[in-house]
Order: structure tokens, then C-alpha cells, then sequence
């Protein structure tokens, strides 16, 4: 006869190994699963299998130059960059899956059905509506609201497809910000899915609008964002020599919990697809992930000089089975 904590212990391991089967074939994506919300996720932190006790994770809200390789620690602009990525850097939360989802996708199987998927995202840029549409604002708390507010902002998150795949995932999806320590989660802000601009499942990145009357939250978006840009253009034109460095980057939400950032060098590099001037192309990396950590910025220093907002990689997920490399979803470099 099971003890009651027996039995509650027996229900969590399979409530586990459950998510792990949703995922589908362990290891190809990366977005985490829960079907008891919160809890599940923290469970999912400390039975991990892929990076046990996380020790190569570093908080985001402790990273410092000490945890970068040389020359890089000694250079303060490379660290204030992954710091403004960082703040960038979102947790992304959907509880639906859509019925558009085809055979044999991720998630699939539970199409049409309510499912905590947990992801991380980037924000690309913010702006206000500011006239360019008289509509309220389309957050949840404005359509349940008989005063909804004339004044908001969009903004754009890139995630991985299999992260958000439509309109409907977007609609039932909600973007955390600032969730850099799990005891003050008072700090954290919020926006919501409106809609999927564009994506696509061959390589695996999907840009999602999100919505927030926070204007003040916007302005401090917008201030990061600036600081961000400058830093890596700095950082970039500083770091050419692409043979000799190889950084990368990662800043997720592992499991769905507090934000981490993860280093390593990038690997291998495969053109997907060329247009004059660019190659579309994707990469492996050692730099450590986790199932959570789909959709998250991967900075490769030295390559993004040019990519503009559609030369993002989020990360996509570890196809390489034994290998230990991950890999990135689509964007897009400049041919120099």
C-alpha cells in the first residue's frame, strides 16, 4: 500500500514522463511541457536529464565578465551586450495548441486541445500605435473591459515555430519579461499574443505581435533596445576575424523556469538558401540548452553584422542525438 506521499510522487513521475512523450522524439525541440502548470516546471528543472543540476547555466541576473573565455572577459563591451540581450530575452507561454498544426508536427497530437508549452523568445522592436490604428488595445484585460485603452504599443517576438505556431497559439499566448529570479517574480511584466506576422516550420522561426498598454514598459524596451543595437554593431566590426572567434551565446528560460544564459563556440555552419548579397543558413553549437529553451536569441559574435531583424537564429533544438550540439533555426547572414 502506497503512502500518500508514495502516491503523490508516483503522479509526478508520470505527469513527467507524459510532457517528455508530448514533446515527441526526445531531444529534436526544445519547448517544455506541462500539464500542472508551475510545479511541473520547476519538477522538470530538477529531474533533468540533458544538463543535470545545471552547472553550466549562469542567472542572468548574475552574469559578469568572469564567465566569459578570454580575450572576451576583458572586454566590457561584450559583456554589457549579453546583458541588454538578456533583458531582451522573454519567457513565451501558450495554452492552446492549433488544429493547423499538420500530421506528424510537433504537437500534433494534441491539436485543438488546451497544453502548457513553454518557450523563450526576443524582442525585436517596440513601438506605439500612436494613430496608426483607432482600435483599443486588444490585450485580454482591454476586451473584457467596458473602458478599454485608446493608447498602446505593439512589439515583435522572434520564437521558434513550433514555439507559436498561428494566430490561434498567438491569441492564447502570454510573454514574460524581467523573470530573471524566481523569488521576485513581483518584478516581472507582461504582454499578450495578438497575432503571427510571419514563420515557418522549415526553418523553425516565427515572428508573433504582442500587445501591452504599459506605455512605460514600452519606453524602457525601446531604451534597451537602442543600448542593445549600439553594443552589437560595436561588438560585431570589433570581432571579424570569424576563424578565430567563435562565441555563441544562448539566453533561455530552461524548463520554463528564471532566465540563464549559456556559453559556448559555434561549430558548423549550413546554407540553406542564398539571394544576392545574403545567405539564409543555419548552425551547431555547444553552448548548453534545455527543453524551455526553444525560440531563445543565439548570438554568434562576429556574424551578425548586417542580418537586420530577419537575421535572428533562435535556437531550435539538438537533432544530432549523441553528439552534444545543438541547433539554431533559420536567419540570415551577409555575405561579405
Amino acid at each position: 500500500m502506497l503512502t500518500n506521499d508514495e502516491n503523490l510522487q508516483a503522479a509526478a513521475e508520470d505527469s513527467l514522463r507524459t510532457a517528455t512523450l508530448a514533446r515527441g522524439i526526445k531531444g529534436y525541440h526544445e519547448a517544455e511541457v506541462s500539464f500542472h502548470g508551475e510545479a511541473d516546471l520547476h519538477q522538470s528543472l530538477i529531474d533533468c536529464e540533458k544538463n543535470p543540476g545545471h552547472v553550466s547555466f549562469v542567472p542572468a541576473a548574475d552574469f559578469s565578465a568572469e564567465h566569459l573565455p578570454d580575450p572576451y572577459r576583458s572586454d566590457p563591451d561584450v559583456v554589457n551586450f549579453i546583458r541588454a540581450q538578456a533583458e531582451l530575452t522573454v519567457r513565451v507561454t501558450s495554452k492552446f495548441t492549433s488544429s493547423k498544426r499538420p500530421a506528424g508536427y510537433a504537437f500534433h497530437n494534441f491539436s485543438g486541445k488546451k497544453l502548457l508549452r513553454v518557450g523563450t523568445g526576443f524582442l525585436q522592436y517596440v513601438y506605439r500605435n500612436e494613430g496608426r490604428s483607432t482600435d483599443p488595445c486588444p490585450c485580454p484585460e482591454c476586451k473584457a473591459s467596458p473602458n478599454p485603452k485608446k493608447d498602446w504599443a505593439k512589439a515583435k517576438i522572434r520564437t521558434a515555430t513550433h514555439v507559436v505556431f498561428d494566430k490561434d497559439e498567438a491569441r492564447n499566448t502570454v510573454v514574460e519579461l524581467f523573470f530573471d529570479k524566481n523569488d521576485e517574480r513581483d518584478k516581472v511584466h507582461y504582454m499578450y499574443g495578438d497575432t503571427v506576422r510571419f514563420g515557418a516550420i522549415q526553418g523553425d522561426w516565427c515572428d508573433m505581435r504582442v500587445v501591452t498598454h504599459d506605455l512605460d514598459l514600452c519606453d524602457r524596451i525601446k531604451e534597451t533596445w537602442g543600448r542593445w543595437r549600439w553594443l552589437e554593431t560595436k561588438v560585431n566590426q570589433r570581432y571579424q576575424n570569424l576563424d578565430t572567434h567563435r562565441l555563441a551565446v544562448v539566453v533561455s528560460h530552461p524548463h520554463g523556469c528564471n532566465k540563464q544564459v549559456s556559453i559556448g563556440q559555434w561549430k558548423e555552419r549550413a546554407v540553406v538558401d542564398r539571394c544576392p548579397g545574403w545567405e539564409s543558413c543555419v548552425y551547431t553549437y555547444d553552448a548548453p540548452t534545455c527543453p524551455g529553451s526553444s525560440g531563445a536569441p543565439v548570438w554568434l559574435l562576429g556574424r551578425m553584422r548586417s542580418g537586420g531583424f530577419f537575421g535572428r537564429h533562435p535556437h531550435s533544438g539538438r537533432p544530432l542525438a549523441g553528439v552534444g550540439l545543438n541547433l539554431s533555426g533559420v536567419g540570415w547572414d551577409k555575405v561579405n
